[in-house]
């Protein structure tokens, strides 16, 4: 079986190790699939942590069948300062992974959340469809009215079963 093209390192994704559990285990083995967003102009926060400084390079997602509006990706730090955003951007190609330019940057070591916010409800992610309940206790946090993504977070309970993968690409050092 191939890996899917987000699980391929240099990455953080949050579909891999970086949130701290088994993701099989939570999904229950199941791939992710396209599905719409949840609500329009609603941000998804995914935690992920960084065991030591690393240089990101750019953001990207994973878009579903459907590209429609606007998106936005970004990094926040735990208590919900914006580091850094793609800002909106047209959502562009189908079934394939979408990048964002940024300007390098180095995370420390620590735990960070990765952001993501559609301005409509018809553009489609690759995604899981796991319980809400998993998502809570994974620590997953929403923001209504946050497109483009706020400079501060007001992170609220998650209320839908959807755990899109989004995530970073490491910018190699030689």
């Amino acid at each position: 079986m191939t890996a899917p093209v987000w699980s391929y390192r240099p990455r953080i994704n949050t579909f891999g190790s970086d949130l701290g559990v088994a993701i099989g285990a939570v999904t229950g083995g199941s791939s992710p699939g396209s599905a719409a967003f949840p609500a329009a102009n609603d941000a998804i926060f995914v935690p992920f942590v960084i065991q030591s400084a690393t240089p990101i390079k750019r953001l990207f997602s994973a878009n579903g069948t459907v590209a429609s509006g606007n998106i936005d990706v970004g990094i926040y730090s735990e208590d919900g300062a914006r580091i850094v955003s793609a800002g909106s951007t047209a959502q562009a190609g189908t079934t394939d992974l979408q990048f964002f330019d940024i300007a390098d940057l180095i995370l420390g070591p620590g735990r960070y959340y990765m952001a993501v916010a559609l301005d409509n409800g018809t553009g489609t992610l690759q995604r899981a469809n796991i319980i809400v309940a998993r998502l809570q206790c994974l620590g997953l946090a929403k923001q209504a009215s946050a497109f483009p993504l706020p400079a501060t977070a007001t992170f609220a309970t998650v209320t839908a079963a959807y755990l899109p993968v989004v995530g970073a690409e490491i910018k190699e050092l030689f």
